[in-house]
């Protein structure tokens, strides 16, 4: 859909599905389904980004999740809670628990599928008093990489959100079910003859209060979703992360291939979580491939103290780029009139982003200046989060008339002549920023200086 707004309810009762495959011919079994106890529903959102899924939230009517409530609040009505869930920014609702007889609204960052099966036996999930229902957010993003499925042998549900036909492998199917426009975490496939594609928002999670919801069929066979990773690398100045988001609650460790007791972080309970690894450290070993490469193995293990198919093996890299960058950046110094510089004028390089400008002596920007005038030529990175810092070499002056140029800083970074202009130094000992003292002077054609140099980012170690 387009935008949610208003909000409907479509009961599903005596589901009847009609199947595809020509190889299972089953419509007879379905005559005398059970109802299902369900509804979905489309909610209008206060937020700005739209939730673009078949349906907003999924209501089951007698049902709560209990011991996960991050929030509580009073609402009149059901709307008003699932817009509360919505609208959420101190923490990701996934679901809600609206209590009608005392019109108390919890919010909660689990959901059915967010907490372990072993939860959901011990009645963390469940039948309520009978005034609760349990609505869960089908608008979050969840992670969809590096995703394992667990093969169920023998059944396939009864009912389905979606069919495709002409799929030609399971990994297709795969893809179809984790790019659906609902939060999808069953499929099942036929054989390459029939080519039809079932995905659905159901698994043995999000069944408990559905009777009988499969049918066997020998030879068929179920592929629920057990869990995602999505994994981010951070490449910092001493060191990179490795930041893991999964669908499901994780209760493990993340560690250094090669240093799995000293380099390790024990999670416990977490959907979000990650690991640092410093640079020119032992106790992580992150190698050095080349300049500016760094990588490393690490594992994601789910039990505590034992490796398991479960696991995964990850290799990160961090590059940097440390070719050198012209800036040339236009700053004319005018002799005996008015500045013309146009501005901190930035020339966007891959990384990082860097400025040159003349100050005075307090670093503020300068409008004149007088032959002898105290002055300061400093470059400076834009970005306070960069991992680097700066070199500058080839520092040259122009004459701005007729283009003769004299060399200011050579190319090992060094001053020509000290007393035209000073070493390049570190400002307040922050190395993203380059100053050199000089007095000002100028071209005996021109009253126009300007300015040129190579700048080169820098590893910090």
């Amino acid at each position: 859909m387009a935008r949610l707004s208003g909000w409907g309810v479509a009961s599903v009762s005596k589901v009847k599905t009609l199947f595809m495959h020509r190889r299972y011919a089953f419509r007879n079994f379905l005559e005398n389904t059970n109802s299902i106890n369900q509804n979905f529903l489309a909610v209008f959102a206060d937020k700005k980004q739209v939730c673009n899924r078949g349906w907003a939230f999924e209501r089951v009517k007698g049902f709560e999740m209990k011991k996960y409530s991050k929030k509580s609040v009073k609402v009149m009505t059901r709307l008003e809670c699932m817009q509360m869930c919505l609208n959420e920014n101190d923490f990701e609702c996934r679901s809600a628990n609206y209590d009608s007889d005392v019109n108390e609204c919890s919010l909660s960052d689990m959901d059915r599928h967010t907490i372990t099966y072993n939860s959901l036996k011990s009645r963390k999930y469940g039948p309520s008093s009978g005034s609760i229902d349990y609505m869960e957010n089908n608008c979050i993003q969840e992670p969809n990489k590096l995703c394992d499925f667990r093969p169920i042998s023998g059944k396939i549900l009864k009912t389905v959100d979606s069919v495709y036909e002409n799929v030609k492998t399971i990994e297709e199917c795969k893809e179809k079910c984790l790019n659906s426009p609902y939060r999808c975490h069953s499929f099942d496939f036929g054989d390459p003859s029939n080519s039809v594609c079932r995905t659905s928002h159901l698994d043995k999670n999000s069944l408990s209060h559905i009777e009988n919801p499969y049918i066997e069929i020998s030879g068929a066979t179920t592929h629920e979703l057990v869990s995602c990773y999505n994994v981010t690398i951070l490449c910092r100045a001493r060191e990179m992360v490795a930041k893991v988001r999964t669908t499901k609650v994780f209760d493990g460790k993340i560690y250094a291939k090669s240093k799995p007791n000293i380099c390790v972080n024990d999670i416990s309970n977490s959907l979000e979580f990650e690991i640092k690894m410093k640079y020119n450290d032992v106790e992580c070993d992150v190698k050095q491939q080349s300049k500016g490469q760094f990588t490393n193995d690490i594992v994601i293990q789910h039990h505590d103290m034992i490796v398991t198919t479960q696991d995964l093996l990850l290799n990160v890299h961090c590059k940097y780029d440390l070719s050198n960058k012209s800036i040339s950046n236009n700053v004319n110094l005018a002799v005996d009139g008015d500045v013309d510089t146009t501005g901190s004028h930035s020339e966007t390089v891959s990384s990082p982003n860097v400025t040159m400008k003349i100050t005075d002596l307090f670093r503020s920007d300068i409008s004149s200046a007088q032959v002898g005038d105290s002055l300061l030529l400093r470059f400076s990175i834009l970005e306070t989060s960069s991992p680097y810092e700066i070199f500058v070499r080839e520092l040259v002056a122009i004459d701005g008339a007729d283009l003769s140029e004299i060399v200011l800083i050579d190319s090992m970074g060094c001053p020509t002549d000290s007393l035209i202009m000073g070493a390049m130094d570190k400002s307040d000992g922050d190395g993203q920023i380059l100053e050199a003292r000089f007095d000002a002077f100028k071209f005996p054609t021109s009253d126009v200086v300007q300015f040129k140099a190579l700048v080169a980012p820098c590893k910090t170690h």
